[in-house]
């Protein structure tokens, strides 16, 4: 019995080998070099998806970089593109649909609404400054016409006092 417990001491007190078994890993003793089920593996390595992670991930952008890039390419834009065009590209189109998509929700809940309808994305585009010079030759389907009624068209206020009399009225005669 001495002689079993010295060479497991000698086990514990040797060093360990590059990639052995590491702190919190128990060998299993049925299987050869097997480990226990449920112990956690610190020198499994388990980051691949850092080491090779997509471009959509790294960028954090939730638009298809990919689409974009495979759209670019058969566009015949350029004999070349390359990814941080098609990178650019999606952040671009991503944050500017972003910005329509805020704009309009505002517009729906204005009106009450819990869904977005071509009306809500019309009114949303025109009222912002840069949106409609962006998109100024841009119809949208169903999204009718911004409320608007020329000054001319309104009816003038009568002045009070001596401008009363003076003021022209309709085509009065």
């Amino acid at each position: 019995e001495e002689d079993d417990d010295m060479e497991d001491d000698a086990e514990e007190a040797a060093p360990k080998r590059k990639g052995g078994f590491q702190k919190g890993v128990a060998p299993n003793k049925k299987k050869k070099g097997g480990f226990q089920k449920g112990v956690k593996h610190d020198h499994v390595r388990k980051d691949k998806g850092e080491r090779n992670a997509s471009l959509q991930s790294r960028s954090g952008l939730t638009f298809p970089i990919s689409r974009f890039a495979k759209q670019l390419k058969k566009g015949g834009y350029a004999k070349r593109v390359a990814v941080a065009g098609s990178v650019y590209m999606t952040a671009v189109v991503e944050y500017v649909t972003a910005e329509i998509l805020e704009l309009a929700g505002n517009a729906s809940k204005d009106q009450k609404k819990n869904r977005i309808i071509p009306r809500h994305i019309q009114l949303a585009i025109r009222s912002d400054e840069e949106l409609n010079k962006y998109m100024q030759h841009v119809t949208i389907v169903g999204g009718g016409v911004i409320p608007n009624i020329h000054s001319v068209l309104l009816p003038r206020k009568v002045g009070s006092g001596k401008d009363a009399d003076t003021a022209p009225m309709s085509q009065e005669l």
